[in-house]
């Protein structure tokens, strides 16, 4: 479900809901998050290319499918999720939190996109980078989708990289850290 969509930075032009359905499909995965549920122009283009069916799930209109050389019956749903990144100092230290969202549909999404972009910049890449305490944020994404039932959002930690990195800090490489885990 953490995924990102070709209008974030160093991912494939090909990040696009056919490819992403293409390949759900190939590989027989049922559920593949949207990613990327901050950009604008990413939320048109699913509007455009995918309809809901109901629960917060959508598919790939059918027109768009992409031909598959597999014969896996598979028909992946998308759920819209996307990843935030929080820096902040706490207790004298500097955090790194990389958040995945999880909501119902891209109404939801356009209200918490037109709430953050109030904080900091949304617009320049699919994955935002916020000055926010990740229980802020929590917050902020609890108060403004308080029209629907909390049941259905979620959020996640994106990376483990970072609790990593909380543990041991810079002065080792990614090879020592592995060792010492």
């Amino acid at each position: 479900l953490h995924i990102h969509s070709r209008y974030s930075r160093a991912t494939s032009r090909e990040l696009d809901p056919q490819h992403l359905e293409l390949w759900g499909r190939h590989k027989g995965i049922e559920l593949i998050g949207t990613g990327d549920l901050t950009h604008a122009a990413w939320r048109q283009e699913l509007r455009d290319m995918l309809e809901p069916v109901g629960n917060g799930l959508y598919t790939l209109r059918e027109e768009l499918r992409l031909p598959c050389r597999t014969k896996n019956t598979v028909q992946p749903k998308f759920v819209v999720t996307g990843e935030i990144s929080t820096i902040y100092k706490k207790n004298g230290k500097t955090r790194k939190v990389h958040h995945v969202i999880i909501l119902p549909g891209l109404d939801e999404a356009d209200e918490l996109s037109h709430r953050l972009e109030a904080i900091g910049n949304i617009h320049s890449d699919g994955r935002p980078i916020l000055g926010l305490d990740s229980h802020d944020l929590l917050e902020i994404v609890l108060e403004n989708l308080d029209f629907i039932d909390t049941k259905d959002i979620f959020i996640v930690v994106g990376h483990a990289k970072e609790m990593i990195l909380e543990r041991f800090g810079d002065r080792y490489s990614y090879a020592e850290q592995t060792e010492q885990l």
